[in-house]
């Protein structure tokens, strides 16, 4: 189908992934969830990448949530600090709030899911095949045949 303006087809594109978005954001979510859904979901629903299927829309659900609980971690140690002073038998020592452990954890499991859905950078050569050196067999009548 011949298309009337440059660009055209780009816009078509984008209709479809927000379709697609549409069709898989599951529903009864709470509104921040739901927004981090759609803003992490829309590229992954692009026809060019088509990552998100309706399998493990379960799965990045929880990374959406996780993603969520990240942000809220993070700023809760931006307005606390990462550490706390506490008074012992032994004086005062200085020790780390148990947010920051559960940052770290959260973060561990943003890492893996977003990995599994080819968002990170490793993932994505990963899944476009680059870097990957295939076989290049000479002609065996070539200069090079004697290699094979």
């Amino acid at each position: 189908m011949p298309f009337a303006e440059e660009g055209a087809q780009l816009h078509n594109l984008e209709e479809r992934a927000r379709a697609r978005l549409e069709e898989l954001r599951p529903e009864g979510m709470p509104e921040q969830l739901r927004w981090t859904f759609d803003r992490l979901a829309l590229p992954l629903c692009h026809p060019t990448v088509d990552r998100l299927k309706p399998t493990n829309v379960f799965m990045f659900r929880q990374l959406c949530a996780a993603v969520l609980r990240h942000e809220r971690l993070t700023l809760e140690l931006e307005e606390l600090g990462e550490t706390y002073e506490s008074e012992t038998r032994n004086g005062t020592q200085i020790k780390s709030r148990p947010e920051v452990a559960q940052l770290n954890e959260t973060f561990r499991q943003i890492r893996g899911l977003a990995n599994d859905f080819g968002m990170t950078p490793a993932a994505e050569r990963g899944l476009s095949g680059g870097g990957q050196l295939g076989f290049n067999f000479p002609d065996p009548d070539s200069p090079e045949g004697y290699l094979t």
